[in-house]
C-alpha cells in the first residue's frame, strides 16, 4: 500500500446532448409533419373519386340476375341429363323385352300376331275341307295347324309385353318431347345479354378505378416514407438512450472507484497511523535492552561504591535481517532554523549520579564527609526509590552497603548477559507486529475492493433487470 494521499480524480466523463438529439428529431418530425398532410390531401381524394352510386346499384342488380341464370342453368342442365336416363333406362328395357318375345317365338317366326294366326288357321281349315289336297299335302297342313296353335299359345303369353313395349315407346316420345322443351339456348343468350350489360358498366366505372388506384399506390409510398422516418427516429432515439447507459455506467463505475479510493485512503490513514507508533516502537527496540536498568545500578554503584568506574558503553550488533532496511521512509524535517535541546539524563535519576565531573566528584565527597563526620548513615530519597524499583534492598546502616553492592553488581551482570538476545527479541516483536498489520491491512483492502465488486456485479444486473 503507497504511504501517499488519496488519489484526486478528474472526471471527463461527457454527458450525451440531448440539444444535438432534439435537433436531429425536429427535423426528422417537420418530414413527418409533411408526409402527414400529403396522406390527409390524397384520403380526400380518394373519398371523392367515388364510383357513382346508380352504377353501383346497376351492376350489383346485374350480377344478382348473372347468379340467378347461373343457378337455372344448373337447374335446367340437372333436369335434362334426369330425363335422358329415364329414355335411356326406357330404351334398355325395350330391347330387354324384344329379346324375351324373341326367345319365345324363335326369333324368325313368319306370325307375329295371333290375328294373322287366326286367318291362316282359316286358311288350312279351308283347304283340307276341300278334299282336294293329297295325303302328304294333308299331313303337312295339320302339321302346320299344330305349330301355328302352339304359337298362338305363346303370342297370347307374351301380349302383356307387347302392350307394355307399347307404353314404353310413348313414355320416350314424352320424354324426348320435354327435352325440345328443356332447350338451354334460351337461357344462354340471357346469360350473354346480360353479361355484356354488367360489362358496359365496369367499364364506365373503370376509369374511376384507375384514378383510385393511382392515388392507393401514392398513399403506401407515402406510409412506406412514414416508416422510414419513424425508423430514424427510433434508431437516433436509440443511439441516444445507448450512449445515456453508457454515460450512466461510466459515472457508475468513477462513482465506485472513488468509493474504493476513498475507502482505501481511510485504510491507509489508519495504517499509517498505527504504523507510525509501531516504528516508535521499533527505534526503542533497537535500542539496547534493560539500558534504563544497567544505567540506574551504575549510578547506584557510583553513589555507594566510590571506587566504582562506570564500564565503557560497546554498541550492540544488530541482526542482518533486521527491519530497519525496510523501515518505510521518514518525512524529512528542515531544522536549519531551530536550536537543539540537550536533556540531562543524570536529572532524571539525582544530580550527579552518572557525571565524572570534578563538581559532581566533590559533591559525592562532600556527602561522604557529611555522612562520616555525623556518624549517621542516610541515602538521598531518589537513590531509595531507584533501589525499590531495582528490587534491591535497601541499606539501613553502613555494614549492610557490601551486600547491596553485591546485589547489584549481580543484577547489572545479569541483565549484561541477557541484553543482546532481549534486544533482539524485541526488535523481532516490533517487526512481526508491523508484519502482521501489513497483512491485516492487505487483506481489508482485498475486502473492500470484494466488496466493492460485488456492489458493481449486483447493480449490473439489477440495471439489465430494469432494461427487460
Amino acid at each position: 500500500m503507497s504511504t501517499g494521499g488519496p488519489v484526486k480524480r478528474t472526471n471527463n466523463i461527457k454527458r450525451p446532448d440531448v440539444g444535438v438529439r432534439d435537433k436531429k428529431l425536429d427535423v426528422l418530425k417537420a418530414q413527418l409533419k409533411k408526409i402527414d398532410t400529403e396522406v390527409q390531401a390524397i384520403r380526400k381524394q380518394i373519398d371523392q373519386q367515388q364510383a357513382g352510386g346508380g352504377g353501383q346499384d346497376q351492376r350489383q342488380e346485374l350480377q344478382n340476375e348473372l347468379r340467378s341464370i347461373i343457378k337455372t342453368q344448373s337447374d335446367l342442365k340437372t333436369r335434362r341429363q334426369a330425363v335422358h336416363d329415364q329414355i335411356k333406362n326406357l330404351d334398355n328395357e325395350l330391347k330387354r323385352k324384344k329379346a324375351q318375345i324373341a326367345t319365345r317365338t324363335g326369333g324368325k317366326a313368319q306370325y307375329q300376331s295371333t290375328e294373322d294366326i287366326a286367318s291362316r288357321k282359316q286358311a288350312i281349315d279351308a283347304d283340307i275341307s276341300s278334299g282336294e289336297l293329297s295325303l302328304v299335302q294333308e299331313k303337312l297342313l295339320v302339321k302346320e295347324l299344330q305349330s301355328l296353335n302352339k304359337l298362338q299359345r305363346d303370342l297370347q303369353a307374351i301380349e302383356p309385353v307387347r302392350k307394355s313395349m307399347e307404353e314404353d315407346r310413348a313414355s320416350i316420345a314424352a320424354l324426348k318431347q320435354e327435352l325440345n322443351e328443356l332447350n338451354p339456348k334460351e337461357v344462354s343468350n340471357k346469360f350473354e345479354a346480360t353479361q355484356q350489360k354488367l360489362n358496359e358498366v365496369q367499364s364506365k366505372n373503370q376509369v374511376v378505378y384507375d384514378k383510385r388506384q393511382t392515388l392507393f399506390n401514392k398513399r403506401s409510398a407515402l406510409y412506406k416514407k412514414r416508416d422510414e422516418v419513424y425508423s430514424q427516429i427510433n434508431q437516433i432515439r436509440s443511439d441516444f438512450d445507448n450512449e445515456f447507459k453508457s454515460f450512466k455506467q461510466k459515472l457508475e463505475k468513477e462513482r465506485l472507484k472513488r468509493e474504493e479510493d476513498q475507502k482505501l485512503s481511510k485504510l491507509l490513514e489508519e495504517k499509517d497511523a498505527i504504523v507510525g507508533k509501531l516504528q516508535e516502537k521499533l527505534l526503542h527496540a533497537r535500542q539496547p535492552a534493560f539500558t534504563y536498568e544497567i544505567t540506574a545500578i551504575e549510578n547506584v554503584l557510583c553513589v555507594l561504591d566510590p571506587t566504582y568506574v562506570k564500564p565503557t558503553k560497546n554498541s550492540l550488533n544488530l541482526p542482518a535481517d533486521s527491519s530497519a532496511a525496510n523501515k518505510q521512509p521518514v518525512r524529512k524535517v528542515e531544522a536549519d532554523d531551530l536550536v537543539p535541546i540537550v536533556k540531562d539524563k543524570a536529572a532524571d535519576f539525582f544530580s550527579g549520579s552518572g557525571s565524572k565531573s570534578k563538581k559532581n566528584k566533590k559533591k559525592q565527597a562532600t556527602s561522604a564527609n557529611a555522612t562520616t563526620a555525623s556518624g549517621k548513615f542516610s541515602l538521598e530519597p531518589t537513590l531509595i526509590a531507584t533501589l525499590a524499583e531495582l528490587d534491591v534492598t535497601v541499606p539501613l546502616n553502613k555494614e549492610e552497603v557490601p551486600s547491596v553492592i553485591e546485589q547489584l553488581k549481580a543484577k547489572h551482570e545479569d541483565y549484561t548477559s541477557r541484553q543482546e538476545e532481549q534486544t533482539e527479541k524485541n526488535i523481532a516483536d516490533a517487526e512481526a507486529k508491523l508484519k502482521a498489520l501489513d497483512l491485516e491491512y492487505t487483506k481489508k483492502e482485498e475486502a473492500v475492493k470484494a466488496e466493492l465488486e460485488q456492489k458493481r456485479i449486483k447493480e449490473q444486473e439489477e440495471s439489465k433487470e430494469d432494461e427487460e
